[in-house]
């Protein structure tokens, strides 16, 4: 065992609950970089100057060189280069070239030639031309080629074979044509975009992979369309056999990274291309590549042009960037199975990202992102500065390392750190130069999730040299000299929570014992005292060479409002409950006075939490719940029949319907009368009432076509929707010139994948097309056609739309796919459209409704209106109303036996009078009332319950 390093960092005490990968997320932090720049492709994230903390390097207007140097406060300073050339750059690549601890940068365009910018310090450079150093550069990379301790530089060419320059081991890069990139069947070896120089088959040597693309070129056949692997024999001799390897791509490819998304120990493989989708290949542990594509979740294409790996919430699986132009850009987060899950509007802004850098800008332990947001393949667009988004972070744990050359090159760039645990085995790899002229940090970050230790590390040194480490401590940043130290534990404790409340409070912050110190705001004692929020950190040496670093974040006054899960729909009928759960605090007062972290709400009102936080209380956002009336119990009308009949029976109330039983009943009818079944047996059914609440059909969107606008000749924007409930879009308008059939498509407007879809025949003209798209809550959707020329009006720039548009109060029409700030500039193809919806029905409690089947006949029923009988069933108590009766009564009760069990006389029974009777002393069961009056005889059934 190896010097072990242990680092522990006293968190804030506010709970986080361990995120899921949909809750990545950043924040536009642009304000803390030290100029505006606006850059075009390239752009980089990376340690300059040796200092452990990455900076940023900005190309500006793809010409102008400048450096954002990371301060140990979290501040910039920045550095001005000057001009490296007078055209825009397509490819830059940052690394040491010379072994001085300052890193150099390699760039070129189009035939403008190749330009070095060696820094000695910060601010001393000197800008020469490479010789032979003509070619249209796409991606470039910096690599030691021929593994003698020193950087060379590569180029992809797009209009010939890519250039190697070699180092001389002085400072200088003189052309040397050190890899045959001849083809079979032989062709110009143009159409080079992206490369990569991976350890793909884990031989500890450097491969190189390059993927092909050439405009014109439409024939799959043609090699200057193929993907190239060429293969390290470990004598640095390289041959492509992408073939063999299963990289044999035939697509127009643009970029690629290569990187394991499910920690088996090797390295995978993402692919962009421009006449597809995003690919993803495989590999199956020795080097060869299976295409897994289909099922990934990232099967959608668009004008790509960057692709990397990188794990953004830490959870331990390398989730996917990808950004390009026209709208192009998207966040993919790993699910652990070999598929991906988009996450929307991760970066917000009007315009897609178009090229991007990541690295740790905070020292917090989280990949951060800095962007640009050009145009075509390197323009700069001035209305849209570069931006620094930070990661918000969240619970995960995680754990750098910061590699230092000795016998290999400075930068250690081609060396590989495995880490292995309960997560399997996750590996990363030191490059300079990716995707499409990009440079990312050469720091090896790794998510944890929840794990506390590293078992073992292992770093594979570019000079053959191999180092294990063991029982390595998590969220902690450690440095590694080639075959000499490994960072000295640290750890910072702190006085109480690291939360400053600014009420004139303070925490001290005190490193481990023995060492030098060196902390981010200047000072070199042991222990500090701080006043002001913000990142510290703390550099201790023990002299061995290695330093240790340790970071701690005090908060100022955090926020800590409680957020508010909900279980359940907040609208239910009466008799229903929601479940509202609190995020996790130390106590809970809900309002209505509960204490629980969980409520179960009945009544209708407003509900929000309470919580005590470190600096005072914090209210949660209120949840409204609505609770809708049911209406009360119908009354019912039973039979009595003979046995063997049917009978009709009946309920008083709105929307009935019949149950064959008192709870989980099928239903046997609905309305307000019901003809049961021949009956031989005494029957209940039961009756219930019910209220409808919304639904019902509604029309929203633009309503015709009466404004500026053409015929579309192509499929390729649409309309934007959300649901705010489940829908059915019953059909919509259009207008075609020409008939005949068109594809209409209901997608997923993040992912692309089609939800429901059909061919209809639409006529020339105005006409409604009945869709009939069940639309589920939630999106963003895309209503659109699919395909070809849909020869249908869409109103143009000038027709000034006034979005949203409302789908009655199911859901609105947002904007057009198209993208930045005419997005709701123009509205595509569909007019007036349908929509319904189900509502809610609040079903009320149920009435027993009984058909008495027995001895009496149906000819002593004649008189049965005149007199009624209630409440039946009953418990103790039935009261009798005679109606127009008058006169003498007599009330005969019989079992079912038809034994008399009582037997009362009425001398003079009064128009509408009423007799209450007590049969509390009678068992049970069933009865007949038999009213014997001057109009007859009236007989019901009753049942005592």
């Amino acid at each position: 065992m190896r010097l072990n390093s242990t680092l522990w960092v006293t968190l804030s005490l506010v709970t986080v609950p361990l995120l899921g990968h949909g809750q990545v997320a950043f924040t536009n932090a642009s304000n803390l970089l030290s100029n505006t720049t606006t850059s075009g492709g390239c752009m980089g994230v990376v340690d300059m100057n040796g200092d452990g903390l990455d900076d940023i390097a900005k190309l500006h207007d793809s010409k102008h060189f400048y450096v954002d140097y990371q301060n140990a406060d979290g501040s910039f300073t920045l550095e001005d280069y000057g001009t490296v050339s007078n055209s825009g750059q397509w490819g830059m690549a940052i690394g040491d070239m010379d072994n001085d601890g300052h890193k150099d940068l390699v760039c070129g365009g189009n035939s403008d030639g190749t330009h070095f910018l060696s820094i000695a310090s910060v601010g001393v450079s000197t800008l020469t031309d490479l010789n032979n150093g003509s070619l249209f550069t796409q991606c470039v990379n910096i690599a030691d080629i021929n593994n003698d301790g020193y950087n060379d530089y590569f180029a992809c060419n797009d209009v010939g074979p890519s250039k190697t320059w070699i180092n001389d081991q002085n400072g200088g890069l003189p052309y040397n044509n050190y890899i045959n990139y001849a083809t079979d069947p032989v062709s110009d070896m143009s159409g080079n975009y992206g490369s990569v120089w991976i350890d793909f088959d884990d031989d500890g040597d450097l491969d190189l992979f390059i993927a092909h693309c050439r405009q014109g070129v439409n024939d799959p056949e043609d090699p200057r369309r193929w993907d190239r692997l060429f293969v390290n024999d470990g004598n640095n001799n390289y041959t492509d056999q992408a073939e063999e390897f299963g990289l044999l791509n035939k697509s127009q490819s643009w970029s690629a990274d290569f990187g394991d998304i499910d920690n088996d120990g090797d390295l995978d493989q993402v692919v962009t291309t421009h006449d597809g989708t995003i690919e993803l290949f495989e590999n199956d542990g020795t080097g060869h590549f299976t295409d897994i594509t289909a099922g990934c979740g990232m099967e959608v294409s668009g004008f790509f042009l960057q692709s990397k790996f990188v794990d953004l919430d830490n959870d331990g699986f390398l989730d996917v960037m990808i950004a390009g132009g026209s709208g192009s850009a998207h966040v993919y987060m790993n699910d652990a199975d070999n598929t991906f899950t988009e996450i929307a509007n991760t970066f917000p802004s009007n315009k897609s990202m178009h090229s991007f850098a990541t690295g740790d800008l905070n020292n917090d332990g989280f990949q951060d992102v800095f962007a640009n947001y050009g145009g075509g393949y390197i323009d700069s667009d001035a209305s849209y500065p570069d931006r620094l988004w930070l990661n918000n972070t969240n619970a995960n744990h995680w754990f750098t390392v910061q590699l230092r050359g000795v016998q290999s090159n400075r930068d250690a760039i081609g060396a590989r750190v495995t880490i292995t645990g309960p997560w399997g085995t996750q590996i990363r790899e030191v490059r300079a130069g990716e995707s499409y002229g990009i440079v990312t940090s050469f720091a090896c970050n790794f998510g944890i999730g929840n794990a506390t230790t590293i078992p073992t590390m292992t770093i594979n040194w570019p000079s053959g040299l191999v180092e294990t480490f063991t029982d390595l401590a998590v969220d902690q940043t450690i440095v590694v000299i080639e075959d000499l130290c490994i960072s000295p534990t640290v750890a910072i404790a702190t006085s109480g929570a690291p939360i400053i409340c600014g009420n004139g409070d303070s925490v001290t912050l005190t490193a481990d014992a023995g060492f030098n110190y060196t902390w981010s705001n200047a000072e070199t004692t042991q222990s500090i005292t701080v006043s002001q929020p913000g990142n510290y950190t703390v550099t201790v040496d023990d002299g061995t060479g290695c330093t240790g670093t340790a970071s701690i974040f005090v908060q100022q006054s955090p926020d800590e409002t409680p957020s508010v899960a909900v279980v359940g729909e907040t609208e239910f009928c009466e008799g229903g409950s929601v479940e509202l759960t609190s995020s996790s605090a130390s106590g809970y007062t809900w309002t209505g006075g509960a204490t629980t972290q969980t409520i179960s709400v009945t009544e209708a009102g407003s509900y929000a939490v309470t919580i005590d936080g470190t600096c005072g209380a914090f209210t949660s956002d209120a949840i409204s719940v609505s609770v809708l009336d049911a209406p009360d119990a119908p009354s019912g009308t039973g039979a009595s029949i003979a046995i063997g009949n049917t009978a009709q029976i009946s309920a008083v109330g709105d929307n009935i319907t019949w149950y064959d039983q008192a709870a989980g009943g099928a239903v046997v009818g609905t309305g307000n009368s019901y003809d049961t079944p021949v009956l031989n047996t005494t029957t209940s059914y039961w009756a219930s009432s019910s209220t409808q609440y919304g639904g019902g059909q509604a029309f929203g969107g633009r309503v015709d076509n009466s404004t500026t606008g053409a015929y579309h000749t192509n499929a390729d924007n649409y309309q934007v929707f959300s649901a705010f409930e489940d829908f059915t879009l019953v059909s919509v308008k259009v207008y075609a010139s020409g008939a005949g059939n068109r594809t209409i498509a209901l997608t997923n407007y993040n992912t692309g994948a089609t939800l429901a879809t059909g061919s209809f025949s639409v006529p020339d003209g105005e006409s409604r097309v009945d869709l009939n798209f069940a639309v589920p809550a939630g999106g963003p959707y895309g209503l659109r056609v699919v395909g070809g020329n849909p020869q249908l009006w869409r109103d143009a720039l000038g027709s000034n739309p006034t979005y949203p548009y409302a789908l009655g109060t199911v859901g609105e029409i947002t904007s057009s796919s198209v993208g930045g700030a005419n997005a709701t500039a123009y509205y595509y193809f569909f007019y007036d459209w349908e929509v319904s919806s189900e509502g809610v029905t609040c079903e009320g409690p149920l009435t027993e409704v009984v058909v008495f089947v027995g001895t009496v006949g149906l000819d002593e029923n004649d008189a049965n209106g005149l007199v009624q009988v209630f409440p039946n069933p009953a418990h103790d108590n039935i009261t009798m109303a005679f109606g127009d009766v008058k006169g003498k009564v007599t009330v005969e009760i019989m079992d079912v036996t038809g034994r008399l069990v009582r037997s009362i006389n009425v001398a003079d029974a009064q128009q509408n009078g009423r007799m209450n009777m007590d049969l509390s002393d009678l068992s049970r069961g069933e009865y007949v009332i038999r009213v014997q009056h001057a109009e007859g005889n009236s007989v019901h059934q009753i049942v005592l319950q």
